[in-house]
């Protein structure tokens, strides 16, 4: 019986943490590059498909993030998301040494200073359309200006660890 599975949280937040890793979610880098200094946050709370006129997606990001303070004041971000094989590299630009963050890091940066990670799933180029509070974290609308898909697949945040998609088994023509 689902009832019997359903638990309170109110005396451990982890209970959330927990069972919120089991909704698989794709993972996202917002870049920028902002008088030529690369910024990069990664986030697995990341959604699209929030509007088609006008295209807006949405990120959840914590209240307590520098770098959000930081890419929040450019003009337009680079949002890759991330691609098979890939998870290193979102470790590195989530890394607390920011210096190290672009190191060897294949990328491309628009006029507008949008910054996308090649090699990713998909890519989109936005501007920041609304900022909401929502509990410990920002709510941000994103409106999409340019989207492209690349050849990867997507990479996958479940479980609190990263999975890659499995392949479809080859079709006998026999």
């Amino acid at each position: 019986m689902i009832q019997n599975r359903l638990r309170g949280f109110d005396a451990d937040p982890m209970i959330v943490r927990q069972t919120f890793a089991q909704f698989p979610s794709g993972v996202a880098a917002l870049a920028a590059d902002i008088d030529g200094a690369k910024h990069a946050l990664v986030a697995s709370s990341f959604m699209v498909g929030v509007s088609l006129e006008p295209c807006l997606v949405a990120v959840a990001v914590q209240k307590t993030s520098v770098t959000w303070e930081q890419i929040s004041k450019a003009g337009r971000l680079g949002v890759s998301i991330f691609g098979k094989g890939q998870s290193g590299l979102t470790r590195q630009l989530a890394h607390k040494d920011r210096a190290a963050r672009f190191e060897q890091v294949a990328i491309e940066v628009s006029d507008d200073g949008a910054v996308f990670i090649d090699g990713a799933a998909l890519w989109l180029d936005c501007s920041i359309s609304a900022v909401s509070e929502a509990g410990d974290h920002w709510m941000v609308l994103l409106e999409a200006h340019r989207l492209g898909a690349g050849e990867n697949e997507p990479l996958v945040w479940h479980g609190s660890r990263f999975r890659e998609l499995a392949s479809p088994p080859a079709v006998d023509a026999a």
